[in-house]
C-alpha cells in the first residue's frame, strides 16, 4: 500500500497515512487538531547519500559520467 502525505489547512500539521489507492475519496482527519479538510500534498523523495545531494555530483541514481545506460 502506498504512503500518502497530507497537510492540514487549519493548523498546518503535515502527516503521512498508509491506505489503499481505492480509498482516495476517504475523508482524512488531521491527527493534531481533528479538522476533516486535510489535503494531499506532493511527497518528495531522496536517492543516494549525502554526496548525491551535492550539485554536480554523481550518485547511484543515474548513469556514470561518460557512459550510456
Amino acid at each position: 500500500m502506498p504512503i500518502y502525505e497530507y497537510q492540514c489547512p487549519k493548523c498546518a500539521h503535515r502527516f503521512e497515512m498508509i491506505h489503499d489507492a481505492s480509498d482516495k475519496d476517504r475523508k482524512i482527519i488531521c491527527p493534531s487538531c481533528g479538522d476533516s479538510k486535510a489535503q494531499r500534498v506532493i511527497s518528495l523523495f531522496s536517492c543516494g547519500g549525502a554526496r548525491g545531494s551535492e550539485i554536480g555530483s554523481t550518485s547511484a541514481c543515474g548513469p556514470k559520467p561518460g557512459r550510456f545506460s
